[in-house]
C-alpha cells in the first residue's frame, strides 16, 4: 500500500487527532462512489492498518484495493482533509 500525506495533513494528524486514528472507507450512492474520511479511536476488525510518515491509518478492504497511490491533504480553509488519488474521475450527481 503506497500512500502519502502532504506536511500539512501530517501536521495535523500529529498535532490535533488526539491519539485517534484516520480510517479511510469507500462509499458508493446516488453520486457514484467516493471515500469518507473520518477520525476514529480503533480499526474495524477486517481494516488494513498502515502506517505514513508516523501516522496511523485505516483502510477499509475496498479502499485499500483501490487507493495505491494516493495523497492525502488537509486544508485548513475547509479544516479538512482532500484525498487525491491518481486514478479519480468525475461524478455525475443525481437529484
Amino acid at each position: 500500500m503506497n500512500i502519502a500525506l502532504s506536511p500539512e495533513a501530517a501536521e495535523h494528524l500529529t498535532q490535533d487527532a488526539g491519539g485517534r486514528l484516520l480510517r479511510i472507507a469507500f462509499t458508493t450512492g446516488c453520486g457514484g462512489s467516493g471515500y469518507r474520511l473520518s477520525y476514529t479511536d480503533e480499526p474495524v476488525p477486517e481494516d488494513e492498518v498502515v502506517q505514513v510518515d508516523g501516522v496511523t491509518v485505516a483502510l477499509d478492504t475496498m479502499a485499500a484495493s483501490r487507493l495505491d497511490g494516493a495523497v492525502i491533504r488537509y486544508d485548513a480553509e475547509e479544516d479538512g482533509f482532500l484525498l487525491d488519488h491518481p486514478d479519480a474521475v468525475a461524478a455525475v450527481w443525481c437529484g
